[in-house]
């Protein structure tokens, strides 16, 4: 039996931690997120390409839906003029009401 006073003289050998290995996850995440950002620049920049391309087709289309609107615009002024009405009046045979009776048709 031994004292409990005593200590054993063998020398024991301990083992050192060794370090974890986290080299590629670090660098897969890495990887990764350089990819998502040069994908996304790379969109950006096709895209507002895309854009520049179209821009004058826009612009085309922009003016002759413009032109279309005036168009459109002078029609209704000319179809409306009063000098039109009076002609079709008179050629319809019509007759223009009188002072009293428009007082009555604005109420």
């Amino acid at each position: 039996m031994q004292a409990s006073g005593f200590h054993s003289t063998r020398i024991t050998k301990t083992e050192e931690p060794k370090p974890k290995k986290r080299f590629p996850w670090v660098y897969v995440v890495f990887g990764l997120s350089f990819c998502v950002f040069a994908g996304s620049i790379w969109f950006s920049s096709y895209a507002k390409n895309v854009a520049l391309l179209r821009q004058p087709v826009y612009e085309r289309q922009k003016s002759y839906v413009q032109d279309e609107i005036h168009q459109l615009e002078l029609e209704e002024s000319t179809l409306t003029s009063v000098q039109r009405i009076r002609k079709i009046v008179t050629e319809l045979k019509m007759v223009e009401p009188t002072e009293t009776s428009q007082v009555i048709w604005d109420k």
